[in-house]
């Protein structure tokens, strides 16, 4: 039976945010079961060698039943909240581990599953230029990323400036997500999808390449120009594409 966790990292626990995760939660059908967490309710603190932590025990033992996460935490200054980068900080030792070089490894929750939740007051239009929420988002994926957790999706919601309850349309977009993971099917390994992708971004790139080469004079008959100029067209759009691929594809509506 799966198990939706929604977590609450943020200062108002009956705000739009919160409300936005617990109407995901609201989505999900039986005989998936729910829990919503506020993290103001607990005292996070890190652990100490020789001394127990019976609060973040709870946390890493709700996290560890939980087979999807639902993390929500509005933009503040640009970023997560204070509570909710509190946990993030805490949990670090307990969610990845480390090899003697250092080196950062997924720990025990590795090939669980998480839905990132956030809210700014700029405008969808404002947001898609300004990319206010991005911060967030990255914050959550780079410590979810180390911690071998994977990515579902996000849910954003943009211009809460004098906002007092959810908009409808944001309400159903969370039950259907909702409901989504309530039925959710859990996918340990994404490796043959990433050579897929791997291998249509390297064909698009060739072919855009190749024809942006034909516009060049002089291309058809000189190898290294033609060498040369192919290396640099595709590292150009590669580039961009890359780019656009970590960092522009966030939701922001």
């Amino acid at each position: 039976m799966t198990k939706i966790l929604g977590i609450y990292g943020g200062q108002d626990a009956n705000g739009l945010t919160a409300s936005l995760v617990k109407e995901v939660l609201a989505g999900v059908a039986a005989p998936a079961t729910t829990e919503f967490v506020d993290l103001n309710q607990y005292q996070i603190h890190p652990d100490k060698p020789e001394t127990t932590n019976p609060t973040l025990d709870k946390l890493e033992a709700k996290l560890k039943a939980a087979d999807v996460w639902v993390l929500g935490t509005p933009t503040y200054f640009g970023t997560v909240a204070g509570q909710f980068k509190q946990l993030l900080d805490c949990m670090r030792h307990r969610m990845t581990r480390m090899t003697h070089k250092g080196d950062t490894l997924p720990g025990q929750f590795k090939d669980k599953h998480y839905v990132s939740v956030t809210s700014c007051f700029a405008t969808g239009l404002d947001n898609t230029f300004t990319h206010q929420t991005d911060a967030t988002l990255v914050a959550i994926d780079k410590s979810m990323t180390a911690a071998g957790v994977h990515k579902i999706t996000e849910l954003v919601l943009p211009h809460t400036w004098g906002m007092a309850s959810l908009p409808l349309a944001k309400v159903n977009q969370a039950h259907q997500l909702g409901e989504k993971l309530g039925t959710f099917k859990k996918k340990d390994d994404e490796t043959v999808k990433r050579y897929f992708l791997l291998f249509g971004m390297i064909a698009v790139m060739a072919l855009a390449t190749m024809g942006i080469q034909l516009l060049l004079p002089g291309i058809a008959t000189n190898f290294w120009w033609r060498y040369v100029s192919f290396v640099v067209i595709f590292f150009v759009l590669l580039a961009c594409l890359l780019h656009y691929a970590t960092f522009m594809r966030h939701k922001r509506r």
